[in-house]
């Protein structure tokens, strides 16, 4: 079941429902709803009244409007900074280094993840701000990718080595630990 958000007439429902019957738990709010109890408890626990305890479906949908409205998720550079960052990147730095320098400065706060994708917009958008980059956009995404370093493909695992292998008697079927080198005075 995936998350979203509460909407307004659901905030309104809340609202009602506890209005009638202050009593009503958090879980048989949920179960009206259709919602899972912890977000109903977080909805009243963020927008309830400190001072008499009241749910407030308006003014808990101007906090999340402002809460939503701070958070850094959504936030839009204008078009003069864009402008800049693009200057720096023609100029032949990274983002990461496009990124370090207006921060030092205090000029803007942008990660170079975020530079990355308006190359990537620009590029499908038919730019040729990519052609700046030192490594040509050939990035891609390591988390959640497993080592396969020191792994051979096709390799059978020791139980399943023949019976015959065991008894150490034909040539082929001897564990070496020295190896000496044509030449070589000592074994590795």
């Amino acid at each position: 079941m995936s998350y979203r958000q509460i909407t307004p007439e659901e905030r309104y429902m809340l609202a009602t429902l506890r209005r009638q019957d202050p009593n009503f738990s958090c879980a048989a709010l949920a179960r009206i709803l259709g919602r899972h109890r912890s977000t109903i408890w977080r909805e009243f626990n963020r927008n309830c009244a400190r001072f008499d305890g009241a749910y407030r479906h308006q003014k808990a949908q101007e906090r999340t409007n402002g809460r939503r409205s701070r958070s850094r998720r959504n936030s839009h550079f204008s078009l003069e900074q864009w402008k800049l960052i693009e200057n720096y990147l023609v100029q032949d730095f990274s983002p990461e280094q496009v990124s370090g320098r207006l921060r030092s400065d205090g000029i803007l706060s942008i990660s170079h993840e975020a530079i990355y994708q308006h190359v990537l917009k620009d590029k499908r958008d038919g730019g040729a701000l990519y052609l700046r980059l030192r490594h040509r956009l050939k990035r891609r995404k390591r988390y959640g990718a497993r080592d396969r370093r020191g792994r051979l493909a096709g390799k059978r695992h020791i139980s399943e080595r023949p019976a015959a292998a065991e008894r150490r008697r034909t040539a082929g079927h001897l564990e070496i630990d020295t190896v000496m080198a044509q030449g070589a005075r000592t074994a590795s």
